[in-house]
Order: C-alpha cells, then structure tokens, then sequence
C-alpha cells in the first residue's frame, strides 16, 4: 500500500555505524532542530490524532512520510550535508560534536572541529518530494 500524502517528505539519513542509544538521540535532537528552522506547522502539516479516552492528549503527526535511510559512509554525510547547504534545502545535522556535559561545551566542539574531522550521526531534511529525491537516491532505507 503505497501512501498517498506525497507531496512533501521529511527524510532522516543516518549513519548506521553509530550505536542505537547515540543514533536514537542524534535523530530526535536533529529532528526538533528541523521543526525550529522551518518555523511552524504549516509547512509540516500537522495534523491532530485524537484518541478514544478522554483522559488522553491528542497527538500531533506530520501528514507526510517520515523516512529514515541510511548512508554507507561518514563521507556520504559530508557530502549530502555540503550538497543540501549549496541547493538552499532545509536540514539539520546532528555530529558527534554535539555530544557532551553541557550545551556549552557542545557548541564551542561543533564550532572548533573542521567539517573533515566530523563524525556525521544524523541529517534530517523537509522538502518536496522530487527535490530531496534528487539528493536521497544513493542512499537505501534504514532497518535498524
């Protein structure tokens, strides 16, 4: 059954080698960061799943597909990270420099690592569907 709410699509490429718990937490931070930089619902469509039981909070769930693939290499995250900057694509990357005791720390390691010596963990793009295609191809579905 194929879905058909396709116009748009948030795709996730991760780096299989990185450990789940890390992955995990790369992929939640670098998708929240996403929803920051594109500055509301509209665009993501959200939509409001309600359950049956009164005593329960609706969930909110993006219309369109979340797909989650997986790059064969760090190298292929640089790349995919560098292409996406150059076509003005909306992203987020998560690196191995944003792990640390405190946000402070994390941000002066993201600031004073070269691009060459970062561990890519997660990118996380929205777009159209034919744009991100374009720059996803390459890549194959992430099974855990």
């Amino acid at each position: 059954m194929l879905y058909q709410d396709n116009d748009y699509k948030t795709i996730a490429v991760v780096n299989p080698n990185i450990n789940s718990p890390q992955l995990m937490n790369a992929l939640g931070h670098a998708t929240a960061g996403l929803v920051s930089k594109i500055g509301g619902s509209e665009d993501l469509q959200f939509l409001k799943y309600e359950f049956q039981e009164s005593w329960s909070d609706p969930s909110h769930i993006s219309q369109y597909p979340y797909i989650i693939l997986k790059a064969k290499n760090n190298n292929q995250l640089k790349t995919l990270h560098q292409a996406l900057n150059e076509a003005g694509i909306v992203h987020n990357a998560f690196t191995h420099s944003m792990l640390g005791s405190s946000a402070e720390e994390q941000m002066s390691n993201t600031k004073s690592t070269r691009m060459d010596d970062m561990t890519y963990m997660a990118i996380v793009m929205f777009g159209k569907t034919e744009t991100l295609t374009s720059f996803t191809r390459k890549f194959s579905l992430f099974n855990g």
